[in-house]
């Protein structure tokens, strides 16, 4: 973005009624937006983009989505590599074309919305449109980099993740999902300063609290049996999400005789070599249970029936199950590592992602003082009302809106 345009971005979000809504949707600018690549099976990143084109058509916007097909991956056994030529040989023109059709159809040039920061190498065939580009996380990009000792990729992720830090600063707008993103993009991209913006995540689903009951149910059908108090993690087992510490805080909890009935959720895979290690050398197999892949009625069965969820993340770029948890009116302990701190706010007890003993404390008192659970429960419900799917689609037309005007002249 030239310094002039960076400018009148400056002065327009000073003034922002100047730009209105109905002017962008009487503008017919169309609004193309890139998701990601199905096989891939980043499933939030899918339902990100799916839930942006919901909420983006009720504000009457016209918007066309657009994302790459599994093509070579159809010709032999699904991997990585056909993925890559997919992606980034075969989409490009797709991408091309369907800007070109987009544009025929209602007479006027686009804003193509990236909608992961991951595809930024595509922002090279955006023919030259305007373009604003979703900002997740930087940790693959930091990872590779080797910022996070012990966690750098194989050479084959490092140049692709410096093949993604290349692309970044071709966005003219990019849109971070935390502060915390913000941060490290602008200590890792300083060409970036001056053309980002906050724009915190929208639920992409509905997450409320299930009737006992029902929630019993759906646990049983899980295979997961009400035989005490159920502390609850969601997550995988990529090193950021700290499982291992999980494990030690519920190994924590345990030493204290109140409470031996305590069980531990893991929804998610099963545990790596060392995860299982652990819980073997504590004894903990009976008490630990992993569901694999769950579906959404199950999630939130789990929320609905857990004492609390743990969360101690060694970093996080937004981190939704958190907030999922607080609709479903689930106390949480959770660290303050990346973007949790900024996202869980005074809603719930927060330390550094190794400080096994004050996760232990915390966790102690939900389970022993039902009137701080109680208060984290309606802390929770106020905390949730920031993160609006309306009010992200909201936050984006008004970029649309600025980005059009300075189309148009």
């Amino acid at each position: 973005m030239p310094p002039s345009e960076q400018s009148e971005w400056r002065r327009s979000r000073r003034n922002l009624s100047i730009l209105d809504f109905p002017s962008m949707r009487a503008s017919n600018t169309p609004i193309v937006l890139v998701g990601n690549y199905p096989p891939d099976q980043q499933h939030s990143m899918l339902q990100y983009a799916c839930m942006l084109e919901r909420d983006l058509r009720q504000l009457e916007l016209n918007v066309v989505t657009v994302a790459p097909e599994p093509i070579f991956a159809k010709l032999g056994q699904p991997n990585k590599w056909l993925g890559y030529l997919d992606k980034l040989l075969l989409f490009p023109g797709k991408l091309k074309r369907t800007i070109q059709q987009v544009e025929l159809n209602c007479g006027n040039k686009s804003i193509v919305h990236i909608c992961d920061h991951s595809n930024s190498p595509l922002l090279k065939a955006t023919l030259g449109r305007k373009t604003l580009l979703t900002c997740h996380d930087l940790i693959a990009i930091r990872s590779g980099m080797g910022q996070f000792p012990g966690e750098t990729p194989r050479w084959t992720g490092r140049i692709l993740q410096h093949k993604i830090r290349q692309s970044i600063p071709l966005a003219d707008r990019i849109a971070c999902v935390s502060n915390a993103t913000e941060q490290d993009l602008h200590a890792v991209l300083p060409s970036t300063i001056g053309r980002t913006s906050v724009v915190h995540n929208g639920f992409n689903a509905t997450f409320t609290r299930q009737p006992q009951k029902e929630a019993s149910a759906k646990l049983a059908e899980l295979g997961i049996p009400e035989v005490g108090p159920m502390l609850l993690h969601v997550g995988s087992n990529a090193w950021y999400k700290n499982r291992l510490g999980v494990l030690k805080i519920f190994h924590g909890i345990r030493q204290h005789p109140e409470h031996q009935d305590v069980h531990l959720v893991l929804a998610g895979p099963e545990l790596d070599p060392t995860q299982a290690e652990f819980i073997d050398k504590h004894g903990l197999r009976a008490r630990v249970k992993c569901t694999g892949p769950v579906e959404h009625a199950h999630l939130q069965a789990l929320y609905s029936k857990a004492a609390a969820l743990l969360f101690p993340s060694r970093h996080e770029g937004f981190g939704w199950p958190p907030v999922e948890a607080q609709s479903c009116g689930c106390p949480v302990v959770a660290s303050r590592n990346g973007s949790l701190a900024e996202i869980i706010a005074d809603s719930a007890p927060t330390t550094e992602w190794d400080d096994t003993q004050r996760h232990v404390q915390a966790l102690k008192r939900i389970l022993t003082e039902p009137h701080y659970k109680e208060e984290l429960v309606s802390k929770g419900h106020e905390n949730i009302k920031r993160f609006s799917a309306k009010r992200m689609a909201e936050a984006f037309c008004t970029h649309y809106s600025e980005m059009a005007a300075t189309t148009q002249k």
